[in-house]
Parts: C-alpha cells; structure tokens; sequence
C-alpha cells in the first residue's frame, strides 16, 4: 500500500501539469473562478497521472479513467479476473495532495486541512453519528483536542465511503469511527453493514494541521508514505 503526498504549490506554476491533463480535465480546471482552486486541481491530477504512469508503464498523458456508480475514478482497462487491478484514490486540500494506491482492493484517502475557528461542535451534530457526538463533546474543554478530534472523525468517515466507492449521499450517521487523540483509527460500526471485518483503516499525519486517513480492503498491506517529485 503505498501513499504519496504531493505539494500543490509549484514554484514553477502548472504549465507543465496542464500539458498531461485530457481534455475534461482541462474543461474542469477552466470552471472553476478562483485561479488558486483551478491550480491546485490541475497540480493534484497532474500528480495523479504521473503517479499512476509509474505504475503502468505508460505516459501519463495517456491514461484514461473510468468512474463508477457513484463517481470514484477507475483507470480505464484496468486489467481484471486473474491480474491484480491497480486501485487508487485522490484527496487534496489547501496545497496538499494524498494518492493511495493498492493492488487488487478497493482504497479510499481523505485529507482535511484544519480549520480552527468554525463551529464544530455545531457541526458534529449535523454530520456525525450519536457515538461520535459523545466522543467529540467530551474534548470540549480542550480546544487543539477538539479541532484534531474532529478533523480525524471527518477524514475517517470519508476515507471509509470513498473505498466502498460511495458518496456522501449514502450518510454519513449510520456508522460510527474513532476519534480520541492518541487511538489507533478503527471502524467501530456500520449499520447498513455487518460485515466491517474486512475492513481496515489508518490515519496519517501528512503534515501539522493536517489530519488523514486510508481505507482499504483486508488484507491491509505495510504502508509506504512516499512525496512525489513533481514533473522532471
């Protein structure tokens, strides 16, 4: 299992990022309005595409993706029955970038940037389960503690959807993970799915004020943390 982390802030702009992207990803990067949201999302798949290349022995550029039910990419012809298929997924936030990659089970990555003024309490009780409730308010008192707590839940739960290949639309109430600093990460239930077992997660601090975390299916190989250099 390996996890690469990509800064999105080249001293050398994204011309060269821009020149691997397709067509629709060029379409998309043109959508957005602030120039700093379009740079990073031409950075982050620009990474993306030369990561994988390094995987398949091909060019960057020419990687095709596919998407599935619920929009999680795939690489297009991937191979499939006896050949491990390469799974990977991509989270960024702020000027960070985290890629997992796997071989043959599904893999899900989320990266939250910290933010330290909202109201999380508030918004605990919107998004998280009842269980995650009670965690976070018993860090209260503890401001830096409530902030990683929460950051650490937010990450987990998503890092989980995205390796079944689900969007938050599916909820995000109906399972509960760990959030106390200082606890390994770990899935504690799913009530739409007994089968967690097969499940495994860990988190990962990419950098201060960032919290992460990986998802993938059993068995959960040794995980490599690797930066990845940028175009040549």
């Amino acid at each position: 299992m390996h996890v690469w982390r990509v800064r999105l802030d080249p001293p050398d702009g994204v011309d060269d990022a821009w020149d691997v992207l397709s067509e629709a990803e060029r379409g998309r990067a043109q959508r957005f309005v602030q120039e700093h949201h379009r740079r990073r999302f031409v950075a982050a798949h620009a990474a993306l595409r030369r990561i994988l290349a390094g995987y398949t022995a091909r060019h960057a550029r020419e990687l095709s993706f596919s998407a599935g039910p619920h929009g999680k990419p795939a690489l297009a012809g991937s191979p499939v029955g006896s050949s491990p298929r390469l799974e990977f997924n991509l989270s960024h936030s702020a000027d960070l970038a985290l890629v997992a990659v796997a071989w043959g089970r599904p893999v899900g990555v989320d990266l939250e940037r910290w933010e330290l003024e909202m109201n999380h309490l508030e918004l605990a009780e919107r998004f998280f389960s009842p269980t995650e409730r009670t965690s976070l308010r018993a860090l209260a008192d503890r401001h830096e503690d409530l902030v990683r707590g929460f950051f650490a839940a937010w990450s987990r739960k998503e890092a989980y959807l995205k390796a079944r290949g689900e969007g938050v639309t599916r909820g995000l109430h109906h399972f509960d993970v760990n959030l106390a600093p200082g606890e390994p990460a770990r899935l504690l239930a799913d009530r739409l799915d007994v089968g967690i077992e097969r499940w495994r997660m860990r988190s990962i601090v990419p950098e201060d004020g960032y919290s992460a975390a990986i998802v993938a299916a059993d068995p959960f190989e040794e995980l490599l943390l690797l930066d990845e250099a940028g175009p040549p």
